[in-house]
């Protein structure tokens, strides 16, 4: 924890977009409460009072936010933690980014009462639901874009028993519990992300595929950055997995699409990083220095490693006789379980 925590700044998003809903009335169904029942079974459900589509601007902008986020960081407390080393530029991008929400808002604001007026006269005959309107100050206060940074140090309190003058200091268990928590769980927290966007990216580009253009190769070249960028949070469990895909990217050819016996590695890496258990069992061999296929993960198989073929068998020296008994047979093995951090 503590060679961890200096070296990252947490980064925490504050986003907030109104939902262009209100809750349903009994009213607005011409019901009595009579006619409903208990809240504990059941209750109303709400109505929309404008056209969503005058919000998905704003929706954008959180997913850019969001994914440049956890392109260079993991979520860490609440937040993202993020190598000190890139917290400038992820910073600048926020900036950016909170400018262009600012305009989407102002945007939205200064239509508002038409995009509601619009949307109730798109539903004729519903109009006595929809003439409720929120005012636009209420609105506006519901749309917000925030962020905040901040760096993390084990909680230090003056031990009360300590002599006056002492430097000695502890910290309650509890403070220290939930903080070593939290950071041991970083790098666990870490491959969860990769495999979930190894998953969109299989799902998406490669699946059901025998070639791929060299765009499909862009998510597995920002994993690998990632990986590269978070490589401190456990080095030993990391750079393995990182270097193979820096040697197996440097391999392809620089045009034209990827197929045959090169596609089936790609694939097989992503492939590989898109499930859980597959990413231990891919971890495992590399960080045992086990050669392996990464094509015989498309086979949904566990990969084997690649074993040199053995020199012919020489016949024995006349003076040296044949060991007697069953030949010893050998085996390789390898590890399937997580590593250590």
């Amino acid at each position: 924890m503590s060679a961890v925590l200096p070296a990252v700044v947490c980064v925490c998003l504050d986003i907030r977009i109104w939902s262009g809903q209100k809750k349903l009335s009994p009213s607005d169904l011409q019901l009595s409460e009579s006619d409903l029942p208990p809240q504990e079974i059941a209750t109303l459900g709400s109505k929309r009072l404008c056209d969503p589509n005058s919000l998905s601007a704003l929706h954008r902008i959180e997913s850019r936010t969001r994914d440049c986020c956890s392109k260079t960081g993991v979520k860490f407390l609440n937040g993202f933690a993020v190598p000190k080393s890139k917290a400038p530029d992820l910073l600048n991008q926020l900036a950016e980014l909170q400018k262009d929400f600012q305009q989407e808002k102002d945007g939205f604001l200064s239509l508002y009462e038409k995009t509601v007026r619009d949307w109730a006269a798109a539903h004729p005959g519903w109009e006595h639901i929809l003439r409720t309107v929120v005012p636009q100050d209420v609105v506006e206060s519901k749309i917000g874009f925030d962020f905040q940074t901040f760096t993390v140090s084990e909680p230090i309190f003056r031990n009360e028993d300590a002599e006056e003058g002492s430097d000695a200091h502890v910290a309650p268990a509890p403070c220290i519990n939930g903080l070593f928590k939290a950071t041991h769980e970083l790098p666990a927290t870490l491959f969860a992300e990769i495999s979930q966007d190894a998953r969109a990216s299989w799902q998406r580009s490669f699946e059901g595929k025998a070639f791929v253009t060299r765009k499909a190769l862009r998510p597995l070249k920002t994993l690998l950055t990632k990986l590269e960028l978070m490589m401190f949070l456990a080095p030993q469990a990391i750079e393995p997995i990182a270097e193979r895909i820096r040697q197996r990217l440097g391999s392809l050819p620089k045009k034209g699409p990827i197929a045959g016996n090169d596609y089936a590695i790609v694939a097989g890496i992503v492939y590989a990083l898109s499930d859980a258990e597959r990413l231990k069992t891919y971890a495992g061999l590399l960080q045992n220095g086990l050669p392996l296929d990464e094509a015989a993960f498309l086979r949904h198989q566990n990969p084997q490693p690649v074993i040199e073929a053995a020199p012919a068998e020489t016949e024995p020296p006349p003076n040296e006789a044949e060991p007697e008994g069953e030949p010893e047979l050998v085996t390789v093995s390898h590890t399937t379980g997580w590593f250590g951090w």
